[in-house]
């Protein structure tokens, strides 16, 4: 990425965005009308936040710094299919949140994530498990994240402005994210999600129609990727992964839909802030769908331009990995001029102020109402309805925010560790589903799952490369080091789930009255007839007894129609992607044909929306 130490455009534009951030989020309270200062309004912004601004503010944070280096870096190598590495991570697993999860935990009515075992679990290890998930979450999930932000954040700003001082970065960023934070708390963070989104969209598409006007439009960009890779051609323009391929093959493609997709929704920590502050269960089911579309309109203009690199340097296609993540930079060098590289460098310190500012909101909420309160029952300061208890908020987020400073300065070791550590509990992910749609998960089978899982991982990486066969696998390249460590996740999590299982069914069940009134309250799908038989048992003895809680009878096969209506739903999203993808590269006839299909899929998508929100009561 070129100095702008001599683009007086550039910098001005640069400045403008950090100046406009700031105004933006210091008035977002304001501007979204949240009420007088109390958590309901600080952390959840009145629950009254519209599906479509929770799921663009979700899809912001999940555009981190690394985002643009890395998968530029995979377009490079893979061409159109790339769309197949986001498609498989996310497509599916963020439908099953929206049609199996979101509605139920909206009706919750709940704040965080970590409340939710307060329900799930009795006795004093609900306490305990509550204050662990909230710590883990922040600890491991947040604090990493924050310091990778920030020094994603340097390296944007290192050779755009020329500061060397990693300190220097901080006094220019921290300030700004922890001010409007600070100030508009939760608002501010979708305010400006909101705009950070939209410079991020506007900047990629300056850099395609770049990319388009130099090469000379669609179908020249496809005629002079077929003269560079005659061989490779292909590959690289098809609208499917090729068998075998160095990096991304169908193979890798299954495996990435499968392993991230286990478990997602059963537990929630910034999804769960969007899902909570909908106005109803039926907005809050929409929140992963728009979060989605919107993460995939980002991804897809900041991957294409890539097409037209491949074009002008072939011997990007057989680089290694490090130097394809340097593509990025050399697009922004290459095709813009000034003014415009200044806008793209504003959405790369978009992609990461969102983030950060997401991690501190949420972070410091969950502090306080999962860990300060469990600890201190007692404590006036910590009352809901103390006028200074956001002020503890406020100061949790500092030290958030001060643990991110750290783990920067710290550079790559601390993160690498939090990575293994993340690793290590994906193991456990299955049970995440099994909390709710299971009656017989317990305490008991949690700490199975949790311990279990990270001795599983630790085992298997010992164990595995025993083998001759994964040695000679590792050491065939790129792909198989990918595909390896898929199949390492998947056998964690098959033993981990055998353990759990065996544990939860050789231990005591949660008590009656913990699962009544759990099922009475979250209507969970799934395995739970034993418990629907104790509820409709319970008939008062005397006519003076309190009356059962009425017993809705359940529409039949709804978690599979759940299933069924997040697949049709992944899939019509996937076919408009692939079909944007095609019309890029002049290929108008498939493209028609996919954006066809996916047009006539989200309508069939939201005719089934409707059927099945109307089945789980989410009004």
């Amino acid at each position: 990425m070129p100095a702008l130490g001599s683009h007086t455009a550039d910098l001005l534009v640069i400045a403008a965005y950090l100046a406009a951030t700031l105004i933006i989020g210091l008035w977002a309270h304001r501007l979204l009308r949240t009420g007088p200062e109390d958590e309901e309004s600080y952390y959840l912004a009145d629950r009254r936040v519209p599906a479509w601004m929770n799921g663009v503010s979700y899809a912001a944070t999940a555009i981190n710094a690394d985002v643009a280096p890395l998968y530029c870096g995979m377009a490079a190598v893979i061409g159109l299919p790339v769309a197949w590495f986001y498609l498989s991570r996310f497509g599916l697993a963020w439908m099953i949140v929206a049609m199996l999860f979101a509605a139920r935990w909206r009706q919750l009515n709940i704040r965080t994530g970590p409340e939710f075992y307060a329900l799930r679990f009795g006795g004093r290890g609900a306490r305990l498990v509550r204050i662990y998930t909230a710590l883990f979450a922040v600890a491991v999930s947040m604090v990493p994240w924050i310091g990778a932000g920030l020094l994603g954040t340097h390296k944007i700003m290192q050779p755009v402005l020329g500061i060397e001082s990693k300190w220097a970065t901080l006094a220019c960023v921290v300030p700004l994210v922890a001010g409007y934070v600070w100030v508009s708390g939760f608002a501010g963070v979708l305010i400006t999600d909101v705009f950070q989104s939209a410079v991020i969209v506007v900047a990629s598409a300056a850099l395609l129609i770049a990319v388009l006007i130099n090469v000379g439009g669609p179908s020249e960009l496809a005629e002079a990727i077929k003269v560079a890779h005659p061989a490779e051609q292909g590959e690289i323009l098809s609208s499917l992964p090729a068998p075998g391929h160095e990096i991304l093959g169908p193979l890798l493609v299954v495996a990435w839909l499968i392993v991230p997709t286990i478990g997602r929704g059963g537990s929630v920590d910034l999804d769960g802030q969007r899902i909570f502050s909908c106005r109803t269960a039926r907005e809050a089911a929409k929140v992963t769908i728009w979060g989605q579309l919107a993460m995939f309109v980002m991804l897809l203009l900041i991957t294409l331009p890539v097409l037209g690199m491949l074009a002008k340097h072939p011997d990007l296609y057989h680089a290694t990995r490090g130097d394809r993540e340097q593509v990025y930079g050399l697009m922004l060098v290459e095709y813009l001029p000034p003014g415009v590289l200044g806008l793209v460098v504003a959405g790369a310190l978009a992609s990461v102020m969102s983030t950060i500012s997401g991690y501190l909101n949420y972070g410091s909420q969950t502090v306080v109402n999962d860990v300060l309160r469990q600890l201190f029952p007692n404590a006036a300061l910590l009352d809901p309805r103390h006028p200074r208890v956001l002020w503890v908020g406020r100061a949790i987020t500092l030290v958030i925010l001060l643990a991110g400073v750290w783990v920067m300065q710290a550079s790559d070791s601390l993160f690498r560790i939090a990575m293994v550590i993340s690793g290590m509990f994906a193991a456990s992910a299955a049970y995440y589903w099994a909390q709710w749609w299971w009656w017989r998960a317990n305490l008991a089978s949690w700490v199975a799952a949790m311990v279990g899982g990270p001795v599983i991982y630790f085992f298997l990486d010992w164990l595995l490369p025993q083998s001759a066969w994964w040695n000679a696998q590792l050491a065939a390249g790129e792909a198989a080091i990918d595909a390896l460590a898929m199949l390492h996740a998947m056998i964690g999590i098959v033993l981990t789930t055998c353990l759990w299982v065996v544990v939860a069914l050789l231990t005591k069940p949660e008590s009656d009255e913990t699962l009544t009134s759990f099922y009475l309250r979250a209507r969970p799908l799934g395995w739970w007839e034993p418990v629907r038989r104790m509820i409709a048992a319970e008939v008062p003895q005397q006519s003076s007894a309190p009356v059962t809680p009425s017993l809705p009878a359940e529409p039949r096969f709804l978690l599979l129609g759940g299933l069924g209506v997040a697949l049709v739903g992944a899939a019509w999203i996937a076919a408009g992607v692939l079909g944007v993808s095609q019309l890029t590269v002049g290929n108008c006839t498939v493209a028609a044909g996919l954006l066809i299909a996916a047009a006539a899929g989200g309508f069939v998508f939201r005719y089934l929306f409707d059927w099945h929100m109307n089945r789980l009561e989410a009004d």
